[in-house]
């Protein structure tokens, strides 16, 4: 049987299923003459084997591939690969993102993939911003459950970062990057590489340093960017002419302020049925939603308040599009012979970061954030007279009725608000303000963070006759510090919104406890003016209310490992190889939040802390055994045993079996079935209770035909697109368990011309005791449209009916299947004008459902955006057309990704965003001077990113799509 030769045996050694995704800058298999390699090691897999090809599917991407996409974020990349779906954040995430980039292998979930460096677990846990290109020799990605070899996390496969070793001299690189459609948004990058190779061992030393500018929606040429757009209320609208045609909604919080009055109150009828005040001051048993919010007429001071009138802010131009970023990778490697048959290893990284994300100025919301603490006596809004007490049932019972008709009205005596004062300097209305909603335009609001990372890692290997041997200690440590803008700050606020007045004549108001009484003067205290419209809030009055809140983050990662591996017994087909091992690790977080977000004495989210961690023991074993094996057709197996025992959950085993057969030259049949779980992580088991505003349709709103829940008590407008929500962590989890099997063939068939491999995987994943959040939208149609009691119990309402908040917390409740086929083809041909090559790597998801619990309905997702906004196309595709012709080589790069279908966010209806073609061009060129320089152009035709109703940022998929149009990079490199 004919043996391949390095290069292949490079990308077979990983699987052979390496088709080249994106176009190297030199293939090495063109070397007809490269040496031929006798044993490697397989990723999944401890054992060293000669025959190259594994059981398991892997891909393979090199640093030429990578180089040749302009692309310096490798988890970007990674992220566009077809075995890739979901919408993990990256640097295109702003609202929700954090700086940090994460790929999401199968559409599991980002937490489901595990990623390692050089075989070893790094503290972050998948933040791809903390790993250098430079320094990447290639990235192998194993499509397959692997719990057996690594343990918990890779349910959906491993992504394995390989890094460059034998380096001899320095190589120094600089690249710009940026788009020709947006005003802003350039990427530089300048990275070095040195080493030295010698004797017994090599050094290796490198650093990157990279700035990405920043990109507001208003920088962009797209129109939806530009404005807040929904499909409503007539999607057939929207169908002939396109999302600008979608009504501008925007947000309730407007720099004019909506405010509700103590005015303007409910009643009850005589047998405590609600009635509501309509648009002409009379009482009717429908809610309208008239006394829900008003406008100040700050135009004509003392006009009072007037009907809201529909008015929205429009929020989506003053949001980052691309967050901004610097960052510093340094890292080393080092080998060293000790003796003839020990070899001591070391790595180290260290990442600093400094990132930022900005979103539209604070959207105070006296319901939730914190505001004046008054008490005030309910006003007839018919008579403007205050309601007479009188005692209905026992003496200690005072009810309150209606001076006009003597109706009886609600059980409040007297009734508490959080809002401002009515005698406050700036409330000229007479009556207190119980809901204060406004836009803080006059400051951003900005959330940065500073990183600072490092793994160092130390090893012994060696040899012990013919058996190999490793121990190693991998140490990592992470700190993020997040400092949020824009905020303001509790106390402050609650004295800023109460009563106020110019007591003292100097014509500045003052801060007072009491207005008739200039002794409770509050010093320091500045009155804030919510009535004034944009501008009407002064510097003097941020300085006073807004505060910079800051949160620490620390992780901690000790990991110990011992292992050994060698023949057992020699078997007719060949020696049954064993590998049997040890291993011990600690994870440990600590997050302090500010404690003003613990006490809930801030705007924005707040919360509290989390402190945990847990320790693992784990005891693993690998066999390969040689079945059969004539010379022409072959048959091997493969069994994986690991037993892991956490301090958190207890116990759990798991296996792999895998099965190679040659059935005759050039064609192989390869299949694994196993076991996967994956443990909580230590925020799902021990997070603090804390904010997040997730998109949500109140059930309760009328739909276009006046319709609401069944389980609803009464209708009411919805006056926001996000509800907040409470989540948290929940120490009684358990781990999440599956099975996994993949089955294909491998076919290198022997051509007259050209070298051809074809690869095509069938893949299934099932998971049961999945840890979930069920989501707010889902828990609030499990309670209004289903009727689950448990479900709402979940849910808080204000008076008003509208939603306070939604308990969200983790738990194992759920089960996914997800399966696809993969199919990756690699041909390539020499002729007297140079090498061509072409690519194809293709994924068909044919199932990516989800029960949310036990008796639920399973969700399909399929060729959606899903409910929890995540994009799980069913066909993504990437190919390449490449040419190489002595120091020259020119790229063709093209990525597909097929038609969705999303929800709108307010109707019933579905949206249908169409497939995706995207097109690149790159060039590259070695002068004599050992001097590269390569450019390419990418998103050729400049297409537009979709627009997506549904879409969380920017009402599309920063995950997915492109959002800038027509790009470019150029990179030139030196070796010296």
């Amino acid at each position: 049987m004919k043996k391949n030769l390095l290069s292949v045996a490079v990308k077979g050694a990983i699987g052979f299923t390496a088709a080249a995704v994106m176009v190297p800058a030199m293939p090495a298999f063109a070397q007809e003459d490269a040496t031929m390699v006798e044993e490697v090691v397989v990723t999944g897999s401890r054992i060293k084997r000669a025959d190259l090809d594994s059981s398991s599917p892997v891909t393979v991407l090199t640093a030429e591939e990578m180089q040749a996409t302009g692309i310096t974020d490798v988890g970007d990349l990674l992220q566009r690969l077809p075995a890739m779906s979901g919408s993990p954040i990256g640097t295109t995430t702003n609202n929700g993102g954090n700086g940090s980039v994460q790929v999401d292998l199968r559409g599991l979930g980002p937490i489901r993939t595990l990623t390692l460096v050089n075989g070893k677990r790094t503290v972050d846990g998948g933040d791809y911003q903390t790993i250098p290109a430079v320094m990447i020799e290639r990235v192998e990605i194993l499509k397959d459950g692997a719990s057996a070899a690594y343990g918990a996390d890779a349910v959906a496969g491993v992504v394995n970062i390989i890094t460059k070793k034998n380096v001899d001299g320095i190589t120094l690189q600089v690249q710009n990057s940026d788009s020709f459609e947006a005003d802003a948004g350039a990427q530089d990058s300048v990275s070095f590489i040195a080493g030295k190779t010698f004797d017994g061992g090599n050094v290796t030393f490198g650093a990157e340093y990279v700035k990405q500018e920043e990109i507001y929606q208003s920088d962009t040429p797209w129109d939806f960017f530009q404005n807040s757009y929904y499909i409503y209320p007539d999607a057939s609208v929207f169908e002939r002419e396109g999302p600008t045609s979608g009504y501008p909604l925007g947000s309730s919080r407007i720099p004019e302020g909506r405010l509700t009055s103590g005015e303007l109150v409910q009643r009850t009828d005589s047998s405590g049925a609600p009635l509501f005040l309509d648009a002409d001051g009379e009482f009717t048993t429908t809610n309208t939603g008239q006394p829900a919010f008003r406008n100040p007429i700050y135009m004509n001071p003392g006009d009072g308040l007037t009907a809201f009138d529909g008015r929205t802010y429009n929020y989506a131009p003053v949001n980052y599009i691309q967050t901004p970023y610097e960052r510093v990778n340094i890292f080393s490697e080092a080998n060293f012979d000790l003796t003839e048959n020990t070899r001591f290893y070391s790595e180290f990284r260290a990442n600093l970061r400094s990132s930022a994300q900005e979103l539209a100025p604070q959207p105070y919301n006296s319901p939730t954030d914190p505001a004046y603490l008054g008490t005030y006596t309910p006003i007839d809004p018919l008579t403007g007279e205050p309601l007479r007490e009188v005692n209905v049932g026992t003496a200690d019972e005072p009810d309150w009725v209606y001076t006009a008709d003597q109706t009886m009205g609600q059980v409040v005596d007297p009734i508490a608000y959080s809002g401002i004062s009515e005698d406050n300097y700036y409330n000229t209305l007479g009556a207190p303000i119980i809901d204060a909603r406004r836009r803080v335009v006059e400051t951003p609001r900005r959330f940065e963070q500073e990183i600072t990372q490092f793994q160092a890692i130390a090893g012994l290997q060696g040899s012990i006759q013919d058996w190999d041997w490793e121990v190693a200690y991998n140490k990592g440590f992470r700190e993020r510090a997040d400092a949020d803008f824009g905020q303001f700050y509790g106390p402050n606020l609650r004295n800023a919104m109460g009563p106020s007045a110019d007591l003292d004549g100097d014509g500045t108001p003052e801060c007072y406890t009491d207005i008739n009484d200039p002794s409770t003067r509050i010093n320091g205290c500045v009155p804030i003016d919510l009535f004034s419209g944009a501008g009407g809030i002064t510097d003097e009055m941020l300085a006073y209310v807004g505060t910079t809140v800051v949160d620490t983050f620390t992780m901690e990662q000790d990991q110990f490992n011992a292992s050994i591996t060698g023949d057992l017994i020699e078997m007719p087909a060949g020696a049954l190889s064993a590998a049997f091992g040890y291993d011990y690790r600690r994870e440990h977080m600590v997050y302090n939040p500010d404690s003003a977000k613990v006490a809930d004495e801030v705007t924005g989210n707040t919360g509290a802390g989390t402190e945990g961690g847990y320790t693992v023991n784990s005891v693993f074993s690998e066999f390969f055994a040689p079945l059969y094996d004539n010379g022409t057709q072959a048959v091997d197996m493969t069994l994986g045993l690991r037993w892991d025992d956490y301090s958190t959950f207890g116990s759990d085993t798991v296996y792999q079996l895998g099965l190679e057969a040659q059935i005759i030259e050039g064609v192989k049949f390869r299949a694994t079935q196993g076991e996967v779980f994956r443990a909580p992580s230590i925020g799902e088991l021990f997070a603090g209770q804390v904010d997040s505003f997730p998109s949500y349709s109140d059930p309760c709103t009328p739909d276009t035909s006046g319709n609401i829940a069944p389980g609803c008590a009464q209708s009411v407008p919805q006056g926001d697109t996000q509800v907040l929500a409470k989540v948290g962590g929940n120490p009684n989890l358990e781990a999440e368990t599956g099975d996994t099997l993949t089955a294909g063939f491998v076919i290198t068939p022997e051509l007259p011309v050209g070298d051809l491999s074809v690869t095509l995987d069938y893949w299934k994943t099932e998971m049961d005791n999945l840890i979930t959040s069920l989501g707010a939208q889902y828990i609030l149609d499990d309670c209004y449209v289903n009727g689950n009691a448990s479900a709402c119990d979940l849910v808080t309402r204000r008076s008003d009916y509208t939603i306070a908040q939604v308990v969200d917390a983790g738990l194992n409740a759920a089960s996914l299947t997800a399966e696809g086929v993969d199919t990756e083809v690699r041909y390539g041909f020499d002729t007297e004008f140079g090498r061509f090559e072409t690519n194809v790597l293709w994924v068909h998801q044919l199932e990516n459902s989800r029960v949310a619990f036990d008796g639920a309905e399973s969700e399909e997702q399929v060729g959606t955006m899903a409910g929890n906004g995540q994009i799980y196309a069913q066909d993504k595709v990437n190919y390449s057309v490449n040419w190489y012709w002595n120091d020259l080589s020119v790229s063709y790069l093209g990525e597909y990704i097929g038609e969705i279908d999303a929800p709108a966010s307010f109707i019933d209806y579905t949206q249908t965003v169409d497939a995706q073609l995207y097109h690149d061009l790159a060039a590259a060129y070695t002068f004599p001077t050992q001097t590269r320089v390569s450019m390419g152009v990418t998103n050729l035709t400049n297409e537009e990113p979709p627009y997506i109703d549904f879409g969380f940022n920017a009402s599309t998929d920063p995950s997915t799509y492109r959002l800038f149009g027509r790009s470019y990079y150029l990179r030139v490199s030196q070796e010296f």
